[in-house]
């Protein structure tokens, strides 16, 4: 009985140290793939303006920060657009070009310190640039101000737009 209990503890204690030796002779290999991803916040910015009867109460800025992070495939440019759509006002449908926007930059990391916060006008519904000069992966954040151009030609009320925008990488 004392010879059974002994070879039964002998094949329990020898069993693991053969597992760990089949261990040690394997071969591991690691992959790592690393996929193009953008992100943006936020995804739209929705403009609320308001022209007074005497322009005295006009208000016609509106601000927003913006934060792209992209990470791109080496060779990519990276791109972040904004398009304005349903710009409304007492009267109806207002042409885009009635809204312009100026971005600057509050912080960058990585490829985006290269980047420019753009400015401009919006012209039509089409994806404008807001970004220059910005092609390697990063996180960039603009300040960026929407204003209502010509509210001394507009009639006195709300005006309202969404812009849209997105970060790309191509």
């Amino acid at each position: 009985m004392r010879v059974r209990a002994f070879a039964t503890a002998l094949v329990f204690l020898a069993w693991p140290a053969d597992q760990s030796t089949a261990q040690r002779n394997g071969n591991t290999s690691l992959v790592v793939r690393v996929a193009p991803e953008t992100r943006i916040d936020p995804p739209q910015v929705t403009l609320h303006f308001l022209v007074s009867a005497d322009g005295r109460a006009d208000q016609t800025n509106q601000a927003a920060v913006v934060q792209a992070w992209v990470r791109a495939l080496p060779g990519q440019q990276i791109h972040v657009t904004g398009s304005l759509a349903q710009l409304t006002g007492p009267g109806g449908a207002v042409p885009a070009s009635a809204v312009r926007w100026t971005g600057s930059a509050v912080s960058a990391t990585g490829g985006a310190q290269a980047a420019a916060c753009s400015s401009g006008v919006f012209s039509s519904t089409e994806p404008h640039e807001m970004v220059d000069g910005w092609a390697r992966s990063g996180k960039l954040t603009c300040a960026e101000t929407f204003e209502l151009t010509g509210a001394g030609d507009l009639a006195p009320g709300t005006y309202t737009g969404v812009v849209t925008l997105a970060a790309t990488s191509r």
